[in-house]
């Protein structure tokens, strides 16, 4: 998205996706597809941002699966990001490889959580 607007547009479909979302849980899947699929548009950097609730064990899904689908390709950088609080979200996290997990409880600190991304990325790519 070229400008506020057009961002807000995205936002807003994506929104009403998650409105009608079926129970259950595809994360592992979401995840291998975005990072699979990133990649067939050529492109200057990939990023892969999967925004989850933190109720993976529930579904029997374990940090190390995760963190594996989201270093399988290292010409993604692909993060995941739990948008809930308590000690769950902050496992899931520490469970992930360095760097890729964030906790975020306040979706208002969300646009800090992508400018941190956003920075790692450029500190790699200078390093």
């Amino acid at each position: 998205p070229g400008n506020r607007h057009e961002r807000l547009k995205v936002l807003q479909k994506m929104w009403a996706h998650a409105q009608f979302c079926m129970s259950g849980d595809h994360t592992l899947e979401a995840a291998g597809h975005a990072v699979g699929e990133v990649t067939e548009v050529e492109a200057d950097d990939y990023f892969v941002f999967l925004l989850s609730d933190a109720n993976l064990r529930r579904y029997g899904i374990e940090p190390e699966e995760l963190g594996d689908l989201l270093v399988a390709d290292k010409r993604v950088n692909a993060f995941a990001i739990f948008i809930a609080g308590g000690s769950e979200a902050g496992r899931l996290a520490k469970g992930l490889p360095f760097g890729r997990g964030y906790v975020c409880a306040d979706t208002a600190r969300l646009p800090g959580a992508f400018k941190e991304m956003f920075s790692s990325v450029s500190v790699q790519k200078t390093s």
